[in-house]
């Protein structure tokens, strides 16, 4: 059972929320809609869903950044369940390429988190593992991790009087993908002392000392990786994989196979169209690959061999985290509106990738089996999708049997006044703004149109004598929760960002939103945007939004109205039930900590 731990009690608005979203999952609703401005407490509500439904819950956010919140609130919200914590485990990540044009081909580059691995580890071992599991992750839960079976199929147990040699464990470690290291003990690797064996099993921060009486399992101590000071004594432990990607050696001769009858056939074919170096590239790169896979199985760039290690069908579609839950769970879709666009956009991008690699015999055509889920596919492998958003898209909106709003916050916060001025001497005007905000020990955010933008204009006002930082897509994701945690304790006085400043951070001590280019046409500044953009200085008692524009745009009509509609819902909810807007308390979690420390 999920036990939730809070010390916010539900708001009549809140209760009404929670029971309508559950009663549409129980009437088996495929999707609902969650509409609640920011502040309304969003989170918890989901929370209290996955309470009443007790349910394995899946929670999608757009970006790594939002996904470590959401990841802190859950693991507080839920401190005697697992929640764990699923994204990318890529800290620089360039994907193989070609550009014919300029007849450049580019080599994969990726540099591993070891950590983020881990926590990956971690959460396909709870999923498997443990009923009552809360999975926070980025859209990289669609992409291939490999067949849940051959892992389920592959991790053992290991207990106090059990019958089993040094040997037989040896054996049983090196058949899944674990390594004998003398001199450094690291996560999925192990080590012998006479009778004793010492494992750094794959999604643990501590090693396992098993000791054994010849052929008997004596003692069983969870014990430092350090210095193997014992922990604590346990009488069972369960050993998984040190690899997703699991292949018995049946699958792998199969596979070697396969692989060579495909390369024979793409051969030929780039023969009868005359490309000759084409084929001569593609049998050259491939014999090689197979040859290390013959002899070590593996090879460089093996993910593009996937489907047949896998013993998948051609055309099939990959197993990702959403294939490890083995029973019936809801899926929560955070930032919908942003969030479903990059759930759509992911196979795409990757298929046009990798038809340039096969036309020009790179790759063998079954490298596109190694690929996202298409949406499609992403819907049929869920059951229940509740989509979250103070902005919903279309397909939400379209597509939910009940759209159910929450508009009223429980502190009485309202929406924040938007005032828009001429950008003449904004650069002046925002440096006045900003030292105004300071002196009452507020913080600002500015957001604009592109990261060169951002970059220059915090570097203007750190000249100024402003404490600033910038915060775009290429800082690294880990680097930008550092950034957003230290401008909450008042290290920076302001932000400067592009989109990344926008969906759901929790940031009370923000009280000026400063929105440059304001009447630009596009994405950055539709009337989502500028909604979106305007809900960060929504948790700040005397909150406003600043936009310098010269004119008043469609998006920027439409983001005035809506937000005045939600601010006078607000303002009357609070007149007729006596609430007296209240602050938020600022005290900012480390939420790097809260991460790193499980």
């Amino acid at each position: 059972m999920y036990k939730l731990v809070s010390n916010y009690k539900e708001t009549e608005e809140q209760k009404r929320v929670i029971q309508e979203i559950v009663n549409s999952i129980k009437e088996g609703n495929k999707f609902t809609t969650l509409l609640g401005v920011t502040g309304s407490g969003k989170t918890f509500v989901m929370a209290k869903v996955i309470e009443a439904l007790n349910l394995p819950a899946l929670v999608i956010a757009p970006n790594k950044v939002l996904a470590a919140q959401l990841f802190s609130e859950f693991k507080n919200f839920f401190p005697y369940n697992r929640v764990e914590y699923f994204i990318s485990f890529y800290d620089f990540y360039r994907p193989e390429s070609y550009v014919p044009s300029l007849d450049l081909y580019l080599e994969k580059e990726a540099v591993i988190n070891m950590y983020i691995d881990k926590l990956r580890h971690r959460a396909t071992q709870a999923v498997i593992s443990d009923k009552n599991t809360i999975i926070v992750a980025s859209v990289s839960c669609i992409y291939n991790i490999g067949s849940p079976e051959e892992y389920m199929n592959a991790y053992f147990n290991i207990y106090t009087n059990q019958k089993i040699t040094i040997d037989e464990i040896t054996y049983k470690l090196v058949s899944i993908y674990y390594e004998q290291d003398n001199y450094e003990l690291k996560p999925g690797k192990f080590r012998v002392r006479g009778n004793n064996i010492i494992i750094f099993p794959q999604g643990e921060d501590n090693a396992i000392l098993i000791e054994l009486d010849y052929d008997m399992v004596e003692n069983i101590f969870i014990v430092d990786p350090l210095d193997f000071k014992k922990i604590s004594k346990v009488d069972l432990f369960t050993i998984y994989p040190a690899k997703m990607f699991i292949t018995t050696e049946d699958i792998l001769n199969k596979a070697i196979k396969e692989i060579k009858k495909d390369l024979e056939i793409r051969y030929n074919e780039l023969l009868k169209e005359g490309r000759v170096v084409e084929a001569q590239r593609l049998k050259t790169r491939i014999e090689y690959d197979l040859a290390m896979l013959s002899k070590f199985g593996t090879c460089p760039g093996i993910e593009n061999y996937s489907r047949y290690l896998s013993n998948r069908p051609p055309n099939s579609p990959p197993y990702t985290l959403l294939h490890y839950f083995k029973d019936k769970f809801i899926t929560f879709i955070d930032e919908s509106h942003i969030t479903i666009s990059q759930l759509k956009g992911m196979y795409f991008s990757d298929k046009n990738r990798k038809e340039t690699l096969i036309e020009y015999g790179f790759r063998l055509p079954s490298c596109l089996d190694n690929r996202p889920l298409k949406f499609e596919e992403f819907i049929e492998f869920t059951h229940n999708i509740v989509f979250v958003s103070a902005t919903p898209g279309e397909f939400e909106l379209s597509n939910s049997k009940r759209i159910v709003e929450l508009l009223v916050r429980p502190t009485g916060l309202v929406d924040p006044e938007i005032i828009v001025i001429k950008p003449n001497n904004m650069a002046e005007a925002i440096l006045k703004i900003i030292n105004e905000q300071k002196e009452k020990g507020n913080r600002v955010i500015i957001n604009v149109l592109t990261q060169k933008m951002a970059e220059d204009f915090s570097e203007y006002l750190t000249m100024n004598g402003i404490k600033s930082s910038y915060i775009h897509s290429k800082v690294e994701p880990l680097d930008r929760i550092k950034i957003l945690t230290d401008f909450r304790k008042g290290v920076y006085d302001c932000i400067v960002g592009v989109n990344l400043l926008r969906e759901g951070l929790d940031l009370p001590e923000v009280s000026t939103v400063i929105i440059t280019d304001g009447d630009k046409q596009g994405f950055l500044r539709s009337k989502n945007s500028i909604i979106q953009l305007a809900g960060r200085a929504a948790r700040n008692l005397v909150s406003k939004v600043i936009i310098f524009a010269n004119d008043i745009t469609k998006a920027l009509n439409e983001a005035i109205t809506e937000t005045n509609r939600r601010r006078e819902y607000q303002l009357n909810y609070n007149k007729i039930n006596h609430i007296i807007p209240s602050p938020l308390p600022s005290k900012p979690k480390d939420i790097i900590k809260m991460v790193f420390q499980m």
